[in-house]
């Protein structure tokens, strides 16, 4: 009995006296793969975009930050005390200050770090398209990000000035004006180019003379424990004069709206996959409209309401399980190749999508626990709803429509 009802789910799948598929079965499961390719796409780009955001810009930053009032009296003890903390992955001493840089007609606030090519922890080494860091040692030269360097009108081997304001009396001493010479620009791809600029640390105790002297800087192996070993870092240290500052307080909110974003989006583009199982559904319901008689003589020859049930379920189940797998297989080819799919695009339709964003491909990242995600999600609709018509087919009277 199970093997009849088996075929007349089967059955439905085709045409009406024809072994080709029928245009509900292709229409629907096509509807089913591109609502779950769209979401594996979309959501794979987000992770992209988050993991490129997170390494531009969590890349270049302190994860956090050691101040002490008076400066300590030795970095290096401080740094031995925290070294075995296994979520530290490095650590260095660096100055910083905002400060204000002025070229001829253009004066712009910037963030000044003293470093050097040996200690300094973050990727700007790397994404530096003119220079190095080895030159900042040779006097007062300095590198800029990209976008600092275009806003100030400069090129390297050119003149920028370091405004310096006496911060005790601000109005009666006249501010300096230090020339620095443009050794490197460098671009990671954030607004980090925007307002950063790099100097030596023997530049930045001549011109600032900073009271707290050196400040430690800490890389985390995992970023999202900065406010967690923030707090057990003060704890070891057991000083009131020591202040630690994490990457969160200046950019967790940035990355909150980031997340925020990729769950208002995922939302939004689910209603794709939406409409394809309500579709589903009401292809369904008028495939049950259309074999009432056919349903009504199975009634009659005993079949219960669950085998009834059962037949519609497990056609839906075909439906949506095909839809599934094309989807995955669709969505997570598109998500590895998704760049050269809108390089296609720009070819042939003439438009130009990366233009408008600093990088030159689309980041895409396919975490397996999202895909499964989407697929419990997109089974547990296509069940759900799919009781619906069932109920219907099994409720049908047999005596009003043979009548």
């Amino acid at each position: 009995m199970i093997t009849f009802l088996n075929k007349i789910s089967f059955r439905y799948l085709l045409k009406k006296g024809s072994n080709k598929l029928s245009s509900l079965s292709i229409l629907t499961t096509l509807g089913v793969s591109i609502g779950i390719a769209v979401l594996i796409t979309v959501v794979s780009v987000m992770n992209g975009f988050e993991n490129e955001l997170r390494k531009r810009i969590l890349g270049v930053i302190p994860h956090i930050v050691l101040e002490k009032k008076g400066g300590f009296i030795s970095s290096k003890d401080t740094i031995e005390k925290i070294a075995s903390d296994s979520r530290i992955s490095s650590t260095s001493t660096f100055f910083s200050k905002e400060t204000i840089l002025n070229s001829e007609n253009v004066t712009t606030g910037a963030l000044i770090k003293g470093t050097d090519g040996k200690s300094e922890l973050s990727i700007i080494p790397d994404f530096l398209s003119v220079g190095s860091l080895l030159n900042l040692e040779n006097g007062n030269n300095i590198i800029l990000g990209e976008g600092l360097a275009l806003e100030l009108g400069k090129f390297p081997n050119e003149f920028v000035n370091i405004v310096v304001i006496d911060e005790e009396n601000p109005l009666e001493e006249m501010p300096k004006i230090i020339p620095f010479k443009i050794v490197g620009i460098f671009s990671v791809g954030s607004e980090i180019d925007q307002k950063y600029a790099l100097i030596s640390k023997t530049s930045f105790k001549s011109i600032f003379n900073p009271k707290n002297g050196e400040k430690i800087e800490i890389k985390l192996n995992d970023v999202l424990q900065a406010s967690q070993t923030r707090r057990d870092i003060l704890m070891k240290l057991k000083s009131d004069q020591i202040s630690a500052i994490s990457w969160n307080s200046s950019y967790g909110g940035l990355f909150r709206a980031v997340q925020l974003e990729r769950v208002m989006i995922s939302l939004l583009i689910s209603l794709i996959l939406l409409v394809a199982i309500f579709s589903l559904l009401i292809s369904i319901n008028n495939l049950i409209r259309a074999n009432e008689k056919e349903i009504a003589i199975l009634r009659t020859f005993g079949y219960s309401k669950t085998e009834i049930q059962l037949i519609f379920i497990q056609l839906i189940g075909i439906i949506g399980a095909i839809g599934i797998f094309l989807g995955n297989l669709m969505g997570i080819f598109l998500s590895l190749n998704i760049t050269e799919f809108f390089n296609f695009l720009s070819q042939i339709f003439g438009i130009t999508v990366l233009d408008v964003y600093y990088l030159e491909y689309f980041p895409s990242i396919v975490h397996f626990e999202d895909v499964v995600i989407i697929n419990l999600v997109a089974i547990f609709l296509i069940i759900s709803f799919g009781i619906i018509p069932a109920n219907k087919a099994a409720n049908t009277n047999p005596v009003s429509i043979i009548k």
